[in-house]
């Protein structure tokens, strides 16, 4: 059985691992990216998820986000 994240709010901060931050055209950038997501809920509490976003998601940063449970992983897009 697959744990279902549902969380609904707006994206604090985005957090990407060294070896994807300090990236060169060795990263492949069509696949999504592992990060850790900072989304504050409606009642104003911060969550701190590991996500799988695009690497070009830092405009996500300040917009209301929702999480999507897949087989791979929990995926971050914009609401």
């Amino acid at each position: 059985m697959t744990e279902t994240t549902k969380i609904d709010g707006r994206l604090v901060a985005l957090h990407w691992p060294r070896d994807v931050a300090d990236a060169t055209m060795a990263v492949d950038t069509t696949k999504l990216q592992e990060a850790t997501a900072e989304i504050e809920d409606g009642a104003g509490m911060t969550h701190r998820i590991g996500v799988l976003a695009g690497w070009d998601a830092d405009y996500l940063v300040g917009k209301d986000v929702v999480l999507n449970t897949t087989e791979h992983g929990t995926v971050l897009s914009e609401k």
